[in-house]
């Protein structure tokens, strides 16, 4: 892996764990935003799986082995996540519209970027799953012929 990768790979593990204090602390310290315990659990847990996916990521490319089964699998499980991340989004929205009222039009254009961020990241993992599925049974298909 360059070494461009491995510095990516230690600040993502060093906000992964700085992540989860954060998420603890921050509904305790916004109480004038009733819905912020509806919006930050829900989108922060997805959040953290997403980063432990991206974290396998970068071990099996320290290995060396980017077109492996593993990596397929991890990019499948992120691209799922990133579209529950899109229904929470969705859900968010509708708890601040319904159950608290809202009337503030930044929080639905905040969420409404959100939403499709995610989705379109999604869109993306999912994509590049099937191009590493394709890439995986050329290798296999390569490595028989030798």
């Amino acid at each position: 892996m360059t070494k461009i990768g491995k510095i990516l790979k230690i600040i993502l593990i060093i906000c992964t764990i700085l992540f989860i204090p954060i998420v603890i602390i921050i509904p305790y310290t916004i109480k004038a935003i009733v819905f912020s315990n509806f919006i930050i659990y829900p989108n922060s847990i997805i959040m953290l799986l997403i980063d432990i996916q991206f974290i396998k990521l970068f071990k099996s490319l320290e290995e060396d082995n980017p077109f492996c089964k593993n990596n397929i699998l991890i990019l499948r499980r992120a691209s799922i996540y990133s579209f529950i991340m899109t229904i929470f989004w969705i859900i968010d929205s509708l708890i601040l519209y319904f159950l608290c009222n809202c009337t503030y039009i930044n929080y639905y254009i905040v969420i409404a970027f959100l939403t499709v961020l995610f989705f379109g990241v999604g869109v993306a993992l999912y994509i590049l799953s099937k191009l590493f599925s394709k890439a995986y049974t050329y290798k296999e298909e390569n490595d028989l012929t030798i």
